[in-house]
């Protein structure tokens, strides 16, 4: 049976936010779990889409490197 249209518009922007909230995880450091897609009551899910309007969000890299202190730049070289 073939996909309609409409049903491959459906599942190529699930797909694509999928992505998108993956590529997000990875560079602000936040946990990625696949069911918080589209959850309103899942922070990260919140925190996403805060960005995606524009709002400023916390970057737990740089929080984590300032907590412990980690050079997450590399080397200094002078």
């Amino acid at each position: 049976m073939a996909m309609t249209p409409e049903q491959k518009k459906v599942y190529s922007k699930v797909y694509d936010d999928l992505q998108d909230y993956l590529r997000f995880c990875k560079t602000f450091g936040h946990p990625y779990d696949e069911k918080a897609l589209y959850k309103q009551d899942d922070e990260n899910w919140q925190t996403y889409r805060n960005l995606k309007e524009g709002k400023r969000i916390s970057n737990n890299w740089m929080r984590d490197a300032k907590l412990f202190g980690a050079n997450i730049f590399g080397r200094r070289r002078y």
